[in-house]
């Protein structure tokens, strides 16, 4: 990979779209069907991080363009070079970790063809809704390859052992309705409703204390990824701090004065 190859990023093939408060919208528009070139990588990862410094910004729903949320990386970007895969995988793993640490609630609505590493990041969203349209696969074992960036530990979470190497060894498709009774998507659309069924779960979430989406996340997934003890001492902490919040003394008020907690009031 050129040095120009590893600084490029495609900005035009991530759109920020306005959406209610607290929420916004970032859709996949790269062609063909929302690969995931390295350089497409760097710009979602650029516009995440911009969204994570804005205090007005609570909910991220991310999705695809067309009849993609994103087919991964473009095999024809493909280099047998040891710097270009391992620029590869470094910048996916860096891109998914940076959605599962994030203090955003991120919601992956999923339309259409949502395969390979578009599946992966996904999976790394905190939520999954789908288009009862959508198809989903790990087909990498097709081509020589495996899901690699967290591909295969995030899918044996999701799904477990059995089923996760149903899908890892045999890269079959599944359907939304499959995909919604074996866990891999938490909530399915009819297609034209997609997004307006992910901007009302996206509100919801979003009308919530942002301390409290956010130490609810951070918990589970670092609870996830380094054991049981470390995500019971992150709750002991969090305990703490939310106890102290704005968003805390706000509910408890409201709760005493029977009415509806106004929080992110800021």
């Amino acid at each position: 990979m050129t040095e120009n190859q590893g600084r490029k990023i495609e900005r035009d093939a991530i759109l920020q779209e306005r959406s209610v408060a607290g929420v916004a919208i970032l859709r996949i528009a790269s062609k063909p069907l929302g690969v995931l070139r390295i350089s497409v990588k760097k710009a979602l990862r650029e516009r995440l991080a911009a969204l994570e410094t804005d205090p007005a910004i609570r909910v991220v729903i991310l999705t695809g363009n067309g009849n993609a949320f994103s087919v991964g990386s473009d095999i024809r970007d493909f280099e047998a070079d040891e710097g270009w895969l391992l620029a590869a995988e470094d910048e996916e793993k860096k891109l998914n970790e940076q959605i599962e640490m994030s203090r955003l609630a991120v919601i992956a609505a999923c339309n259409g063809h949502c395969h390979g590493g578009g599946l992966v990041l996904a999976m790394a969203c905190d939520l999954r809704i789908a288009a009862d349209s959508a198809v989903f696969s790990l087909p990498e074992i097709k081509v020589g390859a495996f899901a690699s960036a967290g591909g295969t530990q995030r899918v044996c979470q999701f799904l477990g052992k059995g089923r996760a190497m149903d899908m890892l060894l045999t890269g079959r498709a599944l359907s939304g309705s499959e995909a919604l009774e074996i866990g891999l998507i938490d909530r399915i659309a009819p297609e034209g409703e997609l997004i307006d069924a992910a901007t009302e779960l996206a509100k919801q979430i979003a009308s919530l204390p942002t301390e409290a989406i956010e130490a609810s996340k951070r918990c589970v997934n670092e609870g996830l990824r380094y054991g049981w003890a470390q995500g019971i001492e992150l709750e002991t902490k969090y305990a703490v701090s939310l106890g102290l919040s704005e968003g805390a003394a706000e509910g408890q008020k409201a709760f005493l004065e029977k009415r509806a907690p106004r929080f992110n009031q800021d």
